[in-house]
């Protein structure tokens, strides 16, 4: 058994065969009345989960650089005092 939908004869709205030409009708067409433009209320500035998420954003970005900027100077503090230490060892065995 199938479980794919057969397409329906008319389902696009068309007849299946073509159909025979016509002649264009003698009346005048008059223009339907559009309706107004809607206008939208005014909304002052952007949504409030635009801002939430924008803010979160940059407080992840700062807590990010802060630890990673921490990181960095801590490991060239120790690095710094291995080298002085290994300096201190080379002038005492000299």
């Amino acid at each position: 058994m199938s479980f794919v939908r057969k397409p329906r004869p008319y389902s696009s709205g068309l007849p299946s065969f073509p159909s025979a030409p016509t002649a264009p009708s003698k009346e005048p067409v008059t223009p339907s009345p559009k309706p107004a433009p809607r206008v939208r209320p005014e909304r002052g500035g952007k949504s409030a989960w635009a801002t939430a998420v924008t803010a979160l954003a940059v407080l992840g970005l700062v807590a990010l650089l802060l630890v990673g900027g921490t990181g960095l100077v801590g490991q060239l503090w120790r690095d710094a005092q291995f080298r002085s230490a290994a300096a201190g060892v080379a002038d005492v065995q000299r």
